[in-house]
């Protein structure tokens, strides 16, 4: 029979010792994350602690990720009411609830209700992008683009590589978005 070899038990113990680490430090994750807004709730949204609403979750902002995909803005103002900020910025891209609701939400009543709660259009990201920049890069749903125009989104505003929306959409092949845009410069 062989020994196991001391190294391999110390390996172990030491990976067991990080992902204990990691779960206790971070006990907020599942609020931060794609799965659990996908099928939340209103009542869902009563159920996390207050602590996760504060600003500086280490995976982004709960907010943040509701917008991105939740389809009931009733959603969106329970989290607000309960404390969450409406433009708090996560510490890796500066991504707001409203950029990320830009960039990946199919609802455009979800953008409808961040703007009406407070949600700043002009904030400016990563790479100085806005709203609508982040939609003219990800989102192909050309009813978010129409409703970001709708609350004043700048089509004009240029980006830390001089790009517009319409050319992001452009160098994206965003077809929906470059359709609104190109509509939206003729008015």
């Amino acid at each position: 029979m062989s020994s196991v070899n001391p190294k391999l038990l110390i390996a172990l113990v030491v990976a067991i010792l990080i992902v204990v680490i990691v779960k206790v430090s971070n006990p907020y994750r599942e609020y931060s994350t794609q799965g659990f807004w996908e099928t939340a709730t209103i009542a869902s949204v009563d159920e996390i602690p207050d602590e996760a609403l504060e600003p500086g979750n280490r995976n982004g902002g709960v907010l943040m990720w509701a917008a991105m995909r939740t389809t009931d803005p009733g959603i969106i103002e329970a989290l607000v009411s309960r404390g969450a900020e409406i433009n708090e910025a996560d510490g890796v891209f500066m991504g707001t609830p409203l950029t990320g609701a830009a960039g990946y939400s199919s609802t455009p009543e979800v953008i409808d209700k961040l703007i009406e709660l407070g949600a700043d259009i002009n904030q400016l990201v990563n790479h100085n992008e806005d709203a609508l920049m982040i939609a003219a890069r990800y989102n192909h749903n050309s009813m978010i683009i129409e409703r970001l125009l709708v609350h004043g989104a700048d089509a004009t505003r240029k980006n830390s590589q001089a790009l517009t929306a319409i050319d992001i959409a452009r160098e994206s092949g965003n077809q929906a978005a470059i359709s609104v845009l190109e509509r939206a410069r003729k008015l």
